[in-house]
């Protein structure tokens, strides 16, 4: 398979397409962090959802978008266009996105099991419009170069930018929405989500513009049948080891570490009693989370993606238990420990998403088979899918708790608050210290499969590369 020239041999990629790549992860952020940190607060405490239905809402949509991330894998990897297989979905998909976030953010007048239908109904569309431009976005860096510390660093920059994003929507969510709203919340989530969706589609043009794929890419031969090419990746990846050991750390992060994120807004409110203080304080735990993605990746590359993601764990236990076994703290104190959770979840997002690619010449290697789009698919599909059930799971716990919206909350609500933002993050850091204390990929073993397989590439005769080859 051929390779590009300006990836190089060590593959370091030029400036501009870093900052191409990572730039679409600011625009998606904006919708992904809109959609953790206010699409159920939203429901609940301006729409008056039940909590329950607003994390039944959330769940069945995280299904329905964990289902469909596979499938978009597949339909990528298939495609053959003359700008290459993934990009012209991050650019043809933006405005669609942005129509339907803004869609996400408004309120027809409804109430009751009307309402409820009507959130479901766009959180469809939401996750769906998502879906068709992060899946080939993610691709993306499996196919610019193959080379693990590249990666690293192209990971670590995406994430720099993705939590710009969260940057930008935690603070223009609270500043703009009373601005705009007029007295009227609902208006002024509407505008806002409007003015984030602008943003978000510029954010994709630029991504189109400066990104690019890797030569040969586009020219190879088109697999044959789609449910044919679903059944071969699904029983190569149910015997991968790698992928499959990553997959369960994904789900455990994505089940218990995500509740920290999806539960500021309430420990502000009624934990600290500081909603005024919303306008600065989110936006700088998700500047704490940018400055983070930076400050991982010379530790990635210094000891090694394992030994990151272990690392990231240990630092999310300790303060994930200090945050929610410490006494009543002011907001300044309260903020550095949340802080704390925030730098150890940070680890795990550029572990995972520069681990990942790596898994795809493991399976190459290993099978025959490479599956950048729909490998991604998979991963989404798990996250997803592992979110729906923390947005569930959440609405149980403040249920089990006698959460109130808009109310002083007893003893037990705020203790269930406290667990969804610290214990529970805590424990799903262990659970997947545990998982991966095994994992065999290290970049030393990386390295010696890219050699192989290039290797195996200047042989004549077919590559094993190709689908449809026999296992290497």
């Amino acid at each position: 398979m051929g390779w590009r020239p300006g990836a190089g041999a060590a593959g370091r990629l030029p400036a501009r397409e870093r900052f191409g790549f990572a730039v679409g992860d600011f625009g998606l952020n904006l919708y992904w962090q809109g959609i953790g940190l206010f699409l159920i607060y939203y429901q609940t405490d301006v729409l008056g959802l039940p909590a329950w239905w607003a994390g039944a809402v959330f769940f069945l949509a995280s299904l329905w978008d964990a289902l469909a991330n596979p499938v978009m894998g597949l339909v990528a990897d298939r495609t053959r266009t003359r700008w290459g297989r993934f990009r012209p979905y991050v650019l043809l998909g933006s405005l669609p996105l942005a129509a339907s976030f803004a869609l996400a953010f408004s309120a027809p007048g409804l109430g009751g099991g009307a309402l409820v239908a009507y959130a479901l109904a766009a959180q469809l569309l939401l996750r769906t419009a998502y879906t068709v431009v992060a899946i080939p976005y993610a691709a993306l860096s499996a196919s610019m170069t193959r080379d693990s510390a590249e990666r690293t660093a192209l990971t670590g920059l995406r994430m720099q930018f993705a939590f710009l994003g969260g940057v930008a929507v935690a603070y223009l969510f609270p500043f703009l929405v009373p601005r705009l709203g007029d007295g009227d919340p609902r208006q002024g989530y509407l505008l806002a989500a409007c003015l984030l969706g602008l943003l978000g589609v510029a954010s994709a043009v630029l991504c189109f513009a400066l990104a690019r794929e890797g030569e040969g890419e586009a020219g190879r031969p088109a697999p044959a049948g789609l449910l044919a090419e679903a059944r071969g990746f699904l029983g190569i990846a149910r015997r991968s080891g790698p992928l499959l050991r990553l997959l369960g750390g994904l789900v455990l992060v994505s089940v218990f570490v995500s509740l920290h994120t999806a539960s500021l807004a309430y420990v502000l409110k009624y934990v600290l009693g500081a909603w005024q203080a919303a306008e600065w304080a989110l936006p700088l735990v998700a500047a704490v989370n940018a400055a983070a993605a930076l400050l991982w990746v010379p530790v990635l590359q210094r000891r090694g993606k394992p030994a990151g993601w272990r690392l990231s764990a240990g630092v999310t236990i300790l303060f994930g238990l200090a945050l929610f076994l410490a006494p009543p703290l002011p907001l300044l104190p309260s903020l550095l420990l949340v802080a704390g959770v925030a730098v150890g979840s940070t680890g795990f997002g550029v572990c995972f998403w520069s681990m990942l690619p790596d898994t795809v010449e493991y399976n190459q290697w290993r099978f025959g088979r490479r599956d950048e789009a729909t490998t991604v698919g998979l991963a989404c599909f798990a996250q997803k899918l592992s979110l729906g059930l923390s947005a569930a799971l959440m609405g149980l716990v403040l249920e089990a708790g006698g959460f109130v919206p808009n109310a002083e909350q007893g003893p037990a609500a705020l203790a269930s608050i406290r667990a969804l933002a610290g214990l529970l993050p805590a424990v799903g850091a262990a659970l997947s210290l545990l998982l991966l204390r095994r994992y065999p990929l290290d970049a030393r073993r990386h390295r010696t499969l890219v050699r192989a397989l290039a290797r195996r590439d200047a042989r004549p005769g077919p590559s094993c590369g190709t689908r449809g080859a026999g296992p290497g």
